[in-house]
């Protein structure tokens, strides 16, 4: 950086995490990372757009998947604390939804209950991260991988007819771990090309989770109402 002519970002706190791409210095820092982001939202507004009618977790997962690709965009833009916060509210918003559908699902708890844990989890998990910054991915994957877990859990306990919905819920699991083992080579450096700012293994995660995402909410549709031939399946 030249003092002379410092780059857009610079006067922000830095985030905790860098990926494999490096990062320039101009207003979109990671090109790659950046736009690949907006998987998340397009595949979001498709579905809220769709999901407009029926049970509220459809909406509640199209929000969570915009949000995500709302902060990662600013996230991977910029670099900084404030972008990874809002990318991690958007990560936080679809990890503690799992975890609270999982556990209203198992306990039998009201809507009412759920709705309030959902909001408690969200606020409580990012007031950890204003606390202790590195904690978001911590707490995003101890939060999924219980939910799934118990998803998982649920599906051994049900009926033969009722484990056929549980087939787009496994299909979704796959691709999750597919996508997250092409993050950790990214993260990691294992396969990694600083200076490709095309085509990264962190765009990659984007956009198969975006899909994953978009599943997952037709499980849980299917999960809370039969869906109809006019949801976006």
């Amino acid at each position: 950086m030249n003092p002379k002519h410092p780059c857009p970002w610079d006067n922000w706190d830095p985030g905790t995490v860098q990926f494999c791409e490096e990062r320039l210095c101009a207003w979109i820092a990671e090109p790659s990372n950046t736009w690949s982001s907006l998987a998340y939202v397009i595949i979001g507004l498709i579905t809220l757009w769709a999901w407009r009618k029926g049970p509220s977790i459809g909406v509640a997962v199209s929000v969570a998947n915009i949000m995500i690709g709302i902060g990662s965009f600013f996230f991977h833009a910029s670099g900084t604390f404030a972008g990874e916060v809002v990318d991690q509210i958007g990560m936080f918003m679809l990890s503690v939804l799992i975890l609270v559908s999982s556990a209203a699902q198992a306990q039998g708890r009201s809507s009412s209950w759920a709705v309030k844990a959902y909001v408690i989890g969200v606020v409580v998990s990012t007031a950890a991260i204003l606390v202790v910054r590195p904690l978001g991915i911590p707490i995003f994957a101890v939060q999924l991988l219980i939910g799934l877990g118990w998803q998982l859990k649920l599906w051994k306990q049900v009926s033969e007819p009722e484990k056929e919905a549980f087939k787009i819920f496994i299909a979704a699991l796959g691709l999750f771990f597919f996508s997250l083992f092409i993050w950790a080579l990214d993260i990691t450096g294992i396969v990694c090309d600083p200076t490709n700012h095309f085509i990264t293994g962190h765009a990659i995660w984007h956009v198969c989770n975006a899909v994953c995402i978009w599943r997952i909410g037709v499980f849980y549709r299917e999960r809370f109402q039969p869906r109809s031939s006019s949801d976006l399946a």
